[in-house]
């Protein structure tokens, strides 16, 4: 079978190296609208029905696309000798307990394919049966018969021989030899019979030979097919606009001369710490949380003995990399964009801007399998788009207007915690608007400026008046973005205004699909925070951390001013702030809508990741798992919300309700009930 990778020692020749696994979900903080006049989601004026594009010429990014990474093979290396019993045998034993010492771990336990997962357990490092945590966080086995060869320290060969290696580990499955666990197959129900009919030329079929081929032959066949995939052959549009800019920095900045081929890596070793020296070498114990300083982890040279050796690991593959946090060999690394900034800057002596390692995270959203991130689509997602062209940001004019795109893509630096003069802090937290107006608001039910200007002045159910849209500004500065109002005559407030004005072009409809957010089909029940927080390791910790790393709520680079984040935070500690409890997103419906269309970030509206459920059940989660996972509003301001009550959206979290249903439920659902009781009250 002929290998489409690109040759080992081509690369070898070339300068600079690698990105190492990086990954992203880069959450929000507060909606375009905060009540029940978010945007008009009709289909806006009638439009022609467009005929079919003509049979077109690969761009020069796909061709250059096409040549570096070339396609994955239908099979993996080995694939033509398997058989289905062989298969069949191998899957049973993936998942088989019964071959660890206390009969409670299994391959799936810390590679776990079921249920989304992606095959890593997105732990630092791994608990074995006996509850002794190994020194290297866990691969994915998705796509692991591709690499040239496996472990970490390349220290297996093949798929089979790494198989056999962690029953007998003692801090894995702990089986004490080869011997103890064949006894205990011979003894488990259908195991001969099983073995018999996978290896009917062997005498006696079972043996430990052939526990690891049965192994090897199942993850042959964990292959997994993405959307850079269909890019590569030849589907332009599989690729968002901004995953094709992040296209374009991975393979100019130089992060293909390691992360090449059909798997993005996984072909040769390399040095960790070229230009500078990785900050986390020490092992690290997950279950006391401590530092060992004296044990460094020497990688490749503690296999061949050779100090050349040192800090050599086998380069990763880049796919599943936003399912497969935490990162790096000894998973020290906990979110992907310190994954990114880091090896930009040890691997390539380059220091990436905030929109660079943006570019980056949307472009390896990509990378993840169709079939564990494809969701059915929203109900709009059968409409016509209508007139959809927000202004080309390269022709933004100086002055007003750009200093407005300025102050909402980089908020906490230039009006909030990390603004050199004191007196120009009006955001109190680490937020910056663009974090929830996606693609700096030009983004289809990204929470879109586009037309913004034309929308106000409004009348506003939370005051029950006509508001500004200087008003809806300083909203969001109190409760987005935690802070104090901005003057009304000031220099920022009216370079905002002039980028809204900008974004509004003067042939923009007034009622424009992708305004505001989707329909989400919300489930008829209370969210589901434990089912909420599997999906959130799955699909957010690689960017967000979680509650278990409070101090990695979010990323902020070393080159950010003080008081900024790279990746906003989701919760609260000591350093960094999330929007307030009076904010929009902090209703359960306004977040699960928002991140049904834009996260992981990248993400497009109409393809997202996200079922509703599970979309549903994050946002309760992520919002909801404690007491103290957000700053405060006075609630006596509060109170002042919604004079008419029965305007009140049904997830508005807190008191005073127009009814009597309990607050947990106006929190958690469900809602169904909420809302016919004010279906009724209105007839």
């Amino acid at each position: 079978m002929k290998l489409l990778f690109l040759r080992r020692s081509f690369w070898l020749k070339l300068s600079v190296l690698c990105v190492l696994p990086m990954c992203l979900l880069v959450l929000g903080c507060d909606n375009d609208d905060d009540d029940d006049d978010d945007g008009d989601l009709s289909e806006g004026p009638p439009v022609e029905e467009p005929a079919a594009p003509a049979p077109q010429e690969p761009s020069t990014l796909m061709a250059r696309s096409q040549v570096l990474f070339g396609e994955l093979p239908s099979q993996m290396p080995g694939a033509l000798s398997d058989t289905p019993a062989r298969v069949a045998l191998g899957e049973r034993l993936y998942f088989e307990q019964g071959i660890s010492i206390n009969k409670d771990q299994s391959c799936n336990t810390c590679h776990p394919i079921d249920r989304n997962a992606a095959g890593a357990d997105n732990r630092i490092t791994s608990p074995g049966s006996k509850n002794d945590f190994g020194p290297r966080n866990s691969p994915t086995t998705l796509n692991a018969g591709f690499h040239f060869r496996q472990f970490w320290d390349g220290r297996a060969a093949d798929l089979k021989e790494q198989a056999g290696g962690p029953i007998l580990n003692p801090i894995e499955m702990g089986m004490p030899d080869e011997q103890d666990v064949l006894e205990r197959l011979r003894a488990l129900e259908g195991y001969p019979d099983a073995f018999a009919a996978a290896f009917p030329k062997d005498d006696p079929a079972i043996n430990y030979d052939n526990v690891g081929e049965a192994i090897a032959a199942f993850e042959r066949t964990l292959i997994t097919r993405n959307r850079f995939d269909q890019y590569l052959a030849g589907e332009e549009s599989a690729l968002s606009n901004a995953q094709k800019e992040g296209l374009t920095l991975f393979i100019d900045a130089g992060c293909v001369q390691c992360h090449n081929g059909p798997v993005l890596g996984g072909q040769f070793y390399q040095k960790v710490g070229i230009f500078g020296d990785y900050p986390y070498p020490e092992e690290f114990d997950p279950a006391t949380g401590t530092v060992e300083e004296t044990t460094i982890d020497y990688g490749r040279s503690e296999v061949t003995g050779d100090p050349a050796d040192q800090y050599f690991f086998k380069v990763p593959s880049l796919r599943e990399v936003v399912l497969t946090s935490p990162y790096y060999h000894n998973g020290r690394v906990r979110t992907l964009g310190e994954a990114v900034d880091l090896m930009s800057r040890l691997q390539l002596n380059k220091t990436l801007n905030r929109d660079e390692v943006h570019a980056l995270l949307r472009f390896l959203v990509s990378l993840s399998d169709i079939e564990r991130t494809t969701a059915t689509p929203p109900p709009e997602a059968v409409q016509k788009i209508g007139w959809w062209q927000p202004p080309n940001m390269d022709e933004m004019p100086d002055g007003d207007i750009r200093y407005g795109y300025e102050l909402l893509t980089r908020t906490a630096s230039l009006i909030g915690p990390a603004a050199e003069d004191e007196e120009m802090r009006y955001a109190g937290n680490n937020l910056t608007c663009s974090n929830c107006h996606q693609e700096a608001g030009a983004k289809p039910f990204g929470l879109t400026w586009l037309g913004v200007a034309n929308r106000y002045p409004q009348y506003r159910n939370r005051a029950a008046a006509m508001a500004s849209l200087e008003d809806r500004i300083n909203g969001c500065m109190q409760r987005s973005m935690n802070g104090e109002p901005l003057p009304v005559d000031s220099e920022e407030m009216q370079a905002i205004v002039a980028f809204f004005n900008w974004m509004t072009p003067e042939d923009t409809p007034e009622e424009l699909h992708g305004v505001g957010r989707i329909t989400l089909r919300n489930p008829s029940r209370r969210a589901d925070l434990a089912g909420g927080a599997e999906n959130y390791r799955i699909y957010c910790q690689g960017c967000h951390g979680t509650p278990d790393w409070p101090e990695h709520a979010g990323y902020s680079a070393p080159w950010e001013p003080e008081g900024a984040m790279t990746v906003p935070p989701l919760w609260e500690n000591t350093d960094v702030k999330p929007f307030n409890n009076g904010a929009g997103m902090h209703r359960l419906l306004t977040s699960a809508e928002f991140m049904k269309t834009n996260m992981p970030l990248g993400t497009v509206w109409d393809d997202p990741f996200l079922s509703d459920e599970q979309a549903y059940d994050v946002a309760g989660y992520y919002l909801f798992f404690g007491e103290d996972v957000r700053p405060k509003m006075d609630p006596e301001f509060l109170k002042t919300d919604y004079p008419d009550l029965t305007t009140k959206p049904v997830d508005s979290p807190y008191p005073p309700y127009a009814d009597d249903f309990p607050q947990a439920q106006h929190q958690l659902g469900p809602y169904q009930p909420i809302a016919a009781f004010y279906e009724s009250l209105n007839q």
